[in-house]
């Protein structure tokens, strides 16, 4: 019984042709959904269209999904450009986002979760950055953690003032996981409904003995050891700053936001 040739390159591009075209007009599609959308906000709904818990589910399917030798890194990358440019067309905003010799990878890291289509403000400063968000109720802020030169966190969650919504990436490696590079903040108008992690902005009276996964950025100032950590959301203020200490005394411990859990891959 003869076999069946396999395919000429021609016929293997021309399939691919064919997927690209199918991709577009899917795009396409989606576009008409989001003007069917941003007709029935006008009149049902107001305020951003930034839905940080809708864009983890989307990415967290998308990585449970995932098979074939496409690096899943990519396809996340993908539907973020794709999750945040129809955000932005929804909700035109721009992302202030610190950048300067502690934070050289800010540009490069908020293009990755933000796409190329949403207006980057530079700020030199996270307190800049709360500030223009304070003011802009609509747009969003990206600000660097780990190691910091003083306990900007403070200023979230205060009265007019935004609060941690998500952090970036999006993605980590399950073998190796890292903690988050920056967080993303947002005004508490914005729904946190769905976001399973807490996050803490705790006082102490030292720096704690032993460093800690729940601890994601410190600071020293005013003779204290300021630190933003994170855990479940059913947990309360007490009990991850206690898990943050270590052991050492803490002053104040309050709640300055929530996120998703990380999506490991």
């Amino acid at each position: 019984m003869p076999t069946k040739p396999p395919p000429s390159l021609a016929d293997l591009r021309g399939e691919i042709d064919r997927i690209d075209a199918a991709m577009h007009r899917l795009l396409m599609e989606r576009g008409q959904i989001i003007e069917t959308l941003i007709a029935v906000k006008k009149t049902a709904e107001t305020g951003s269209a930034f839905r940080p818990a809708r864009e983890a589910d989307v990415v967290r399917r998308l990585v449970e999904n995932h098979s074939g030798r496409l690096p899943v890194e990519l396809v996340v990358q993908i539907w973020r450009q794709i999750i945040s440019t129809f955000t932005y067309v929804q909700s035109p905003h721009s992302v202030h986002v610190v950048m300067g010799p502690e934070q050289e990878n800010a540009r490069e890291l908020a293009r990755f979760h933000f796409g190329f289509g949403v207006p980057l403000v530079k700020h030199s400063s996270p307190a800049s950055v709360i500030a223009a968000i304070g003011r802009d109720r609509g747009d969003l802020g990206l600000i660097g953690l780990g190691a910091a030169r003083e306990p900007w966190w403070e200023k979230l969650g205060l009265a007019d003032q935004p609060i941690a919504m998500a952090t970036a990436p999006a993605i980590a490696r399950a073998a190796s996981p890292r903690p988050p590079q920056a967080l993303v903040i947002g005004h508490p108008s914005i729904d946190t409904a769905g976001l399973d992690t807490r996050i803490v902005a705790v006082t102490l009276t030292g720096r704690p003995p032993v460093d800690v996964d729940a601890v994601i950025a410190s600071a020293e100032e005013g003779g204290r050891h300021h630190i933003l950590a994170w855990g479940p959301r059913e947990a309360s203020d007490a009990e991850i700053a206690q898990d943050a200490a270590s052991g050492i005394t803490v002053e104040a411990a309050r709640t300055v936001g929530y996120t998703a859990k990380p999506i490991a891959a």
